[in-house]
């Protein structure tokens, strides 16, 4: 999942790719994917540049190697390629399945424990391996938190609200 998003007002896009810079003199671009779904980056699909408001085709897509190469239409030479350094790749957002959420809705969640204790705000998510962290900034510290079923028990995000186990030992003081 992305924790970029840019709504805009017809639709809604997530980051999937983030683009390394260029690969050969065509304009071929290396890619760090940043989607669980990379089969969203198919020849012929639509993207957008961070900010841009039309679309570019994907026209090719290597993968493989130690990173995914894409050709994207109207960028045609090493310059311009390099000149896309830095810049995120965009796709309309898909629907998730239930009880899964995109991180940038997490964000900015409050965050308590089960008898109504304040333990802050939902600030950051990061991947530690296979599993995803959320770092919760509040008035006692920082807590990192498992994204687990068995420590986070209920998200609400039309209230605003992530209700996660109490544990002190998780606590970064």
């Amino acid at each position: 999942m992305s924790w970029r998003s840019f709504p805009t007002p017809t639709d809604r896009r997530l980051a999937v790719a983030r683009i390394l810079g260029a690969k050969g003199l065509a304009g071929a671009v290396r890619v760090e994917l940043v989607t669980d779904w990379p089969e969203r980056l198919a020849p012929g699909a639509d993207v957008w540049l961070e900010g841009d408001p039309q679309p570019i085709r994907i026209l090719r897509v290597e993968s493989g190697g130690r990173t995914t190469v894409l050709r994207l239409d109207g960028v045609a030479t090493r310059e311009a390629a390099e000149a896309l350094r830095d810049r995120y790749l965009e796709a309309p957002a898909v629907d998730l399945p239930d009880a899964t959420y995109y991180w940038g809705d997490l964000i900015g969640l409050r965050v308590e424990e089960p008898d109504g204790s304040l333990v802050g705000e939902l600030v950051e998510i990061f991947r530690a391996g296979d599993n995803e962290v959320y770092r919760i900034v509040g008035e006692r510290g920082e807590r990192l938190v498992p994204a687990l079923r068995s420590v986070v028990l209920r998200i609400d995000l039309d209230s605003g609200l992530m209700i996660v186990a109490p544990d002190d030992a998780e606590e970064v003081r």
